[in-house]
């Protein structure tokens, strides 16, 4: 599925690139081979981990201390669940907005990312963001929770509720990429637990997803249409352009940019931990390097926001880092079987693969603290499971 995605983005997007009457075709020069070499080269780089697992044939999971997650389980849930009202309100407004005015899609749009403009930082609402940090790992728990043989339906309720609420609160803000990122993990997790899920399930999972599918289109259509409906080339030409824009921009401008971010972008929060200057949000980043030839206004693949943070030689270099360490954490200890936090791990490194095929690396900025949020996750479960198995040696 992963390599697939690699091969349809280009695809859809020659309908874009090789239309010269098209309202978003920003540029005329020739594409080149070696960017879609190196391209191509550091996507097959960054899948291997996930290839590997694939190759696996994982059918079993090394459990964690239920005891450990279902607590973990709870507090999330609980933090999330305290997230409705708010979303409620603005799902509701926005979309009354947008029945009446056409261009209140661009409207909320902007609003929000002039919030994350002026965010000063401040810590005001730890529901909110323990619910924001930890969000990733809702869609693994929630398929986690149906592979096991004793039930908890109050997490598979609960995790449900849970994706439920992440998908519609961006829609509420007008934000559209946050919900394709949704979906995309829905579709790692889904694939990597579902030879642990027994029949029966699978069939109300696929059901489950469909109306959950058909629950995001509508209001994502509307924001769709709102966006681009009055623009030359219409909904049909904007989301071409979305889906299909990224190989040909990073073939363009990638590897030859002409100034590079210094990990403003994609480590911008592990600056500021450390002490370092940091231009302020999406905008602070844009406005720091004005002579920079392509920006993440655009879409570039995640390949292409590391190469315009560190180059294309420092990316490839951390590129083979990341899967050569990726690979080892996430292997098999026993055939066909995988311990739970290598688990969380393999679907992160899919997580990322999957979703900046089309988009960025969407665990920058802010982003940073949900990497931090699974490292710490992955660090607890691995500590129990190193200390279970010295003490199952001990014994022995």
């Amino acid at each position: 599925m992963l390599l697939l995605s690699y091969v349809l983005y280009p695809i859809i997007g020659c309908f874009w690139y090789f239309n010269h009457n098209s309202p978003y075709r920003e540029f005329v020069t020739e594409l080149q081979l070696f960017p879609f070499i190196f391209l191509a080269a550091m996507l097959y780089i960054a899948a291997y981990p996930s290839l590997q697992y694939d190759k696996a044939n994982i059918q079993r999971i090394a459990p964690p201390p239920m005891l450990l997650l279902n607590i973990f389980a709870v507090i999330y849930i609980l933090c999330t669940l305290m997230q409705i009202p708010m979303i409620i309100e603005n799902l509701s407004s926005g979309l009354r907005s947008i029945m009446v005015d056409a261009a209140a899609g661009a409207d909320m749009y902007l609003e929000s990312q002039s919030e994350e403009v002026t965010y000063d930082g401040a810590i005001s609402n730890i529901a909110a963001i323990i619910f924001n940090i930890f969000s990733p790992l809702a869609f693994l728990l929630f398929f986690y929770y149906l592979t096991l043989e004793r039930r908890y339906k109050w997490a598979e309720i609960g995790f449900g509720i849970c994706i439920l609420i992440k998908c519609f609160s961006s829609l509420s803000n007008g934000q559209r990429t946050e919900v394709s990122m949704s979906v995309f993990n829905i579709i790692v997790a889904y694939l990597a637990l579902r030879p642990m899920l027994p029949v029966r399930i699978q069939r109300g999972v696929r059901v489950a997803l469909i109306i959950l599918a058909i629950s995001i289109a509508v209001p994502f259509l509307m924001l769709s249409i709102s966006r681009f409906g009055e623009r030359e080339g219409g909904l049909y030409g904007g989301l071409v352009y979305y889906i299909g824009e990224a190989p040909y921009y990073f073939n363009q401008f990638a590897l030859d940019s002409d100034a590079i971010r210094h990990g403003d972008r994609t480590c911008n929060i592990f600056k500021q931990l450390m002490g370092m200057p940091v231009p302020e949000g999406i905008f602070g980043v844009r406005s720091a390097y004005p002579t920079i030839k392509m920006d993440d206004s655009i879409f570039s693949t995640f390949v292409g926001d590391f190469v315009l943070d560190f180059g294309g030689t420092t990316t490839a270099i951390l590129f083979i880092l990341f899967s050569i360490i990726f690979t080892r954490l996430t292997r098999t200890n026993a055939p066909n079987t995988i311990p739970f936090h290598r688990l969380v791990l393999a679907y992160f490194a899919m997580s990322v693969c999957m979703q900046g095929g089309m988009y960025l690396f969407n665990y920058s900025f802010e982003g940073n603290l949900q990497i931090i949020a699974i490292v710490l996750f992955y660090t607890i479960f691995a500590l129990t499971y190193i200390y279970k198995r010295y003490r199952k040696e001990g014994e022995q």
